[in-house]
C-alpha cells in the first residue's frame, strides 16, 4: 500500500512538472513580447528594454524557467498585466466561487444520476426508463453555453424567478449548477444504469432474495453499493469535463470564478495570469484523479496494489 501511494503521488509530481514547463515555453513562443503587451503603445525602445528587465526576460530562457519555479514553490506565480497585482492573490480570490459551483453541480449530477439510474435499471421499460434515456441524451447534445442561454432566457428574463448572472448569494448558484449538471450528467447516469443491472443479477443478489431479505433492503444497501464503484472512475474523467464546463458557465452567467478571470486575461494578453490560471485547473485535476485513485483502493479490496 505505501510503496502504490508513492508512486501514485511521484507520477502525479511529474505530470504537473511538465503540465508547468509546457504551459510556460507555449505562453513564452506564442504570447508576443510581453515587453510590448505591458508598455504603452509609442513607448521608446530604452523603456521596453526596462521592460524587459523588470519581467526578467532579457535572461536566456532556461534562467527565466528556473526563476519561474523556485517563485512557484515560494506560491508567487507572478504580476497579472491587467491588474497590477499577484496572480496567486487573483486566483486565490476566485478560486473558491469556482470550487463551489463545482462542487454542488458534481454533488447535483451524483444524485440525481443514483436515483433516476436506479429506477430505470429496476424498471427498465417504465417512466423511468424513458426519462432516464431523455435526460442522458438531451445532456449529450446540448452544450453548457446553449443550455446557460435557454435557462436564463426562461427562468430569468422570462419568470424571473432567478438571477440572470453575478453572484448575489445561493440563489446565483442555481441556473450555473443546472447547466453544468446537464454536461456531466449523461456519462454518470449511463454507467450507474448499466452497473445496477449488471449488479442485480449477480448469485448474491439472488441469494439475498431467496433468505427473503426485502428488495428494498436488496437494492439500496447491497446492490446500489456495489453498483456505485465504477462512478468513481467516471468522476476522475468527468473532472476535465466539470472543469471545462463551469469555466463557460462562468462566462455565461458572469459568475465572478476562475472562468471570469480567465476570460479578462485572455482578453488582456494577460500571460502570467493565463499561466498561472492554466496551472492550478491542470494541477486540481491530476490531484483530483490522485485522490480518486487512492480512494478506489480502500472501498474496492479486489483491486491488488503489489504484485506479489
Amino acid at each position: 500500500m505505501g510503496s502504490f501511494i508513492i508512486r501514485r503521488v511521484a507520477q502525479s509530481l511529474i505530470i504537473v512538472v511538465l503540465i508547468a514547463v509546457t504551459v510556460f515555453l507555449v505562453l513564452r513562443l506564442s504570447a508576443g513580447d510581453p515587453a510590448r503587451i505591458r508598455a504603452p503603445v509609442f513607448a521608446r525602445p530604452d523603456v521596453i528594454e526596462q521592460y524587459r528587465r523588470d519581467f526578467g526576460i532579457d535572461r536566456p530562457l532556461i534562467e527565466q524557467l528556473g526563476s519561474f519555479f523556485l517563485n512557484a514553490l515560494r506560491g508567487d506565480l507572478g504580476q497579472s498585466f491587467r491588474f497590477q497585482a499577484p496572480v496567486t492573490d487573483l486566483i486565490l480570490q476566485a478560486l473558491p466561487k469556482t470550487l463551489m459551483l463545482a462542487g454542488v453541480s458534481l454533488a447535483l449530477s451524483l444524485a440525481v444520476a443514483i436515483v433516476l439510474g436506479s429506477l430505470a435499471a429496476l424498471r427498465p421499460r417504465s417512466f423511468w426508463g424513458w426519462l432516464s434515456s431523455a435526460v442522458a441524451a438531451f445532456g449529450q447534445s446540448a452544450p453548457v453555453f446553449w443550455t446557460g442561454a435557454v435557462l436564463v432566457l426562461v427562468f430569468a428574463v422570462g419568470l424571473r424567478w432567478l438571477p440572470s448572472g453575478g453572484y448575489n448569494g445561493l440563489s446565483s448558484l442555481v441556473l450555473p449548477a443546472i447547466a453544468v449538471t446537464l454536461s456531466i450528467l449523461p456519462t454518470q447516469l449511463r454507467v450507474l444504469r448499466a452497473s445496477m443491472q449488471a449488479v442485480l443479477k449477480e448469485d448474491y443478489i439472488r441469494t439475498a432474495r431467496a433468505f427473503g431479505l426485502r428488495e428494498r433492503r436488496i437494492t439500496f444497501v447491497y446492490a446500489l453499493k456495489n453498483a456505485c464503484l465504477p462512478l468513481l472512475t467516471v468522476i476522475g474523467v468527468d473532472i476535465g469535463y466539470l472543469l471545462g464546463g463551469v469555466i463557460v458557465a462562468e462566462v455565461v452567467f458572469a459568475f465572478p470564478g476562475i472562468g471570469e478571470l480567465a476570460l479578462v486575461a485572455l482578453n488582456a494578453r494577460d500571460y502570467p495570469l493565463i499561466q498561472g490560471i492554466t496551472i492550478v485547473t491542470a494541477s486540481f485535476f491530476v490531484i483530483v484523479n490522485l485522490l480518486i485513485d487512492l480512494l478506489y483502493t480502500r472501498v474496492d479490496p479486489r483491486i491488488r496494489l503489489e504484485r506479489s
